[in-house]
């Protein structure tokens, strides 16, 4: 009934045990679950906002560059030369072209004329030789008769002979000649009222010797020539000064374009500024030219971007008024950019993405295939009419990754706080279970001392009343009994020894005198208090001590209980005939007892707990002896504080050996060790 009670109070302790660990880290986990649950609702609301605010900052960074812009339209003045204008929108301003039209409508700039593509008419007196050069291809009289009017004081005639001598003198294979007669018309410096046809003629004649110079096959030796030719010409085309352009919008585009030819020749070296300032005007003029063909005056709202399509491109536009002119300004793709830099300047970095979309739905600027789904999308200002502004997050997963890193904080605080319950749950289960074994031994001990105490107890009080009652044949038969009276009181009393052996051991207060001792005297000793009891079992023991023997540092009747505990089991678990030796030798630093026995042997799956305190081996032969379980692990405690080793090997059937090892004695002095 006792047994029970103790196993019920156990059980409720694991049970409390279980419920104080299971039941807060059940409820710590469900916290947990909801809390990582409402995390990314809660990060998603939280990045939201913030790229929101980046959102209105961008929107009202664009509003105020475009009314910025807007207000710099209104200080434009159209002037008689149209390319000051020009200029200045297209290489100040980064707009990719510009149409001007009248207040009736009628196109200011550029307006479109034909480029002439004769250097003489047919009434001319180069007429001649015109048709012997392009009819005849008699280039050699062709040139004779070019001569005769080169030095004519008459520039418009003049010009175009020199032009002609030169294309002929290059067809006879001449060419430096033919470079240095159409130097005399190309480089000829011209007064900014110099009739428009003697300036285009003069125009042609620079690019004639700017063809000339790639023909020769020497053009480094004419560099100097070529450079000239080309300052010449990107001084006239797209000329802000004067009251009125050089060249026809025409005629400028299509000289312009050749040159641009001529400098991206092989083997050119020429300036790359000019040429980029160039070749964005001439892109400019060319898009303008489709403009002002295509689209009118007043056909959609002033002041408000829309797109169209000029040369098979998509092109932004913007049409403002002035009191004295209507204005087109276009933009491409990339010139959109300026207009919509509020939003990168404000998304520069940052981890959302953002995409412009115009009122038809297609891409402006921006990230063109962003990943995901846009989580807000504002409307621009009114200059840009149904446009959309959308924000994404960089591939798509920034809300995982801002609420992933969250949660990996919950989880890990989650994680130490159960590892620490989970700690304390396991430094209350060692306790508990410490606690269980403790009172499980004690109740061992109890049910042992009180089974094996009863056994030699209840023999001698059989035998006493035997010889008090006078029921013995005679003195031998008295003697006798005595005699087993004695054994049984010997028996009784080793019990006893190990029993308080054990509780001082448990206790840790057992004491060893440490001094010099001798191996054979603790032999001896170990021998002759077992001598009686080997011969009443008809146990042969051999010993065996090895000579000059060292002494040892040890307690002499701890050891000699050592032998005394061995030698006693080598003879109960023995078999007949019983047979056990003591062997003593030195080895190592080391003096070895060795106690071996021809017995029932030991399972492999016992040795390890053979010294365990009431450890039997649960065979039947070894159930027969007697004993309590306690012998071998007094044994291993005595060694242990002597800082020596026990070993056993053992085979079943065939006998055990149990081998104590001690140390050497170093010193010869005494000294006593508390444990």
């Amino acid at each position: 009934m006792a047994a029970f009670i103790t196993r019920r109070g156990q059980l409720q302790w694991l049970a409390l045990l279980v419920m104080a660990v299971v039941l807060p880290t059940g409820g710590l986990l469900w916290f947990m679950s909801r809390v990582i649950a409402n995390e990314r609702l809660v990060v998603q609301q939280k990045l939201a906002a913030l790229y929101q605010d980046k959102l209105t900052d961008a929107l009202a960074k664009t509003e105020s560059l475009y009314r910025a812009r807007v207000d710099s339209l209104d200080k434009l003045r159209p002037t008689a030369n149209p390319y000051a204008l020009f200029r200045r929108v297209v290489l100040e301003s980064e707009f990719q072209g510009l149409v001007v039209w009248a207040p009736d409508g009628s196109v200011v700039f550029p307006q479109s004329a034909s480029v002439l593509g004769n250097d003489a008419l047919a009434d001319s007196p180069l007429a001649a030789a015109w048709r012997e050069e392009f009819a005849n291809r008699q280039y050699a009289a062709a040139v004779e008769m070019y001569e005769r009017f080169a030095t004519s004081p008459d520039p418009l005639l003049a010009v175009p002979a020199l032009m002609g001598k030169s294309r002929c003198l290059s067809r006879l294979g001449r060419v430096d000649e033919a470079i240095a007669q159409c130097q005399k018309a190309a480089l000829a410096v011209l007064p900014a009222t110099a009739n428009p046809s003697l300036r285009l003629a003069v125009e042609n004649a620079r690019l004639l010797l700017l063809s000339l110079v790639q023909q020769s096959g020497h053009p480094q030796l004419h560099e100097d020539v070529f450079r000239h030719a080309i300052d010449a010409l990107t001084g006239d085309l797209f000329n802000a000064g004067g009251e009125s352009p050089l060249l026809p919008a025409a005629q400028n585009l299509f000289i312009a374009q050749k040159t641009l030819e001529a400098m991206a020749g092989p083997g050119r070296t020429s300036d790359s500024k000019t040429r980029g300032r160039l070749e964005k005007l001439a892109v400019a003029e060319k898009l303008s030219f489709s403009a002002a063909e295509t689209l009118q005056p007043s056909a959609v709202v002033f002041d408000a971007f829309f797109k169209t399509i000029l040369d098979q491109k998509p092109v932004y536009a913007l049409r403002h008024r002035t009191p004295s002119a209507t204005l087109l300004f276009l933009f491409s793709d990339s010139g959109m950019d300026s207009v919509l830099s509020g939003f990168h300047d404000t998304f520069s970095g940052a981890a959302a993405a953002y995409r412009i979309l115009d009122a038809s739905g297609q891409f402006v600027g921006g990230t063109n295939q962003p990943k995901g789904k846009p989580f807000t999308v504002a409307l621009l200002p009114e200059g840009f009419p149904s446009w959309k502004a959308e924000l994404y997050f960089e591939g798509g997963d920034v809300f995982d990754k801002a609420a992933n890193r969250q949660i990996a904080v919950y989880i890990w605080t989650g994680g130490l706080v159960i590892l620490l319950v989970l700690s304390a749950a396991l430094l209350a289960m060692r306790a508990v279970g410490r606690q269980i074994r403790l009172n499980r031994m004690k109740n061992d001990f109890i049910a042992t001392v009180s089974h094996e105490l009863k056994t030699p107890l209840a023999s001698m009080r059989v035998l006493v009343d035997t010889l008090l009652e006078g029921h013995i044949r005679d003195e031998a038969q008295g003697r006798e009994y005595l005699r087993m009276t004695a054994r049984e009181n010997e028996r009784l009393s080793r019990m006893i020894d190990n029993f308080l052996t054990f509780s001082r051991m448990e206790r840790n207060k057992k004491a060893f005198i440490i001094a010099d001792a001798n191996p054979a005297a603790i032999v001896n000793d170990a021998v002759e208090s077992l001598r009686t009891k080997h011969a009443a079992n008809h146990c042969q023991l051999a010993v065996e001590i090895g000579d000059g023997l060292p002494e040892i540092q040890a307690d002499h009747d701890a050891i000699v209980t050592v032998l005394v505990n061995l030698l006693d089991n080598a003879c109960k678990y023995t078999t007949e005939p019983k047979s056990v030796s003591l062997k003593v030798f030195a080895e190592n630093g080391f003096v070895c007892f060795s106690v071996s026995d021809n017995g029932i042997g030991i399972a492999r799956r016992h040795l390890r707990k053979i010294f365990d305190s009431f450890y039997q081996v649960d065979s039947s032969l070894a159930r027969k002896g007697e004993g309590c379980g306690l012998g071998l692990s007094i044994v291993k405690f005595i060694v242990d504080a002597h800082k020596g080793k026990v070993a056993v090997e053992s085979k079943v059937g065939s006998g055990s050996a149990f081998t104590v090892r001690l140390p050497v004695s170093a010193t010869n002095g005494d000294r006593i060790t508390h444990l």
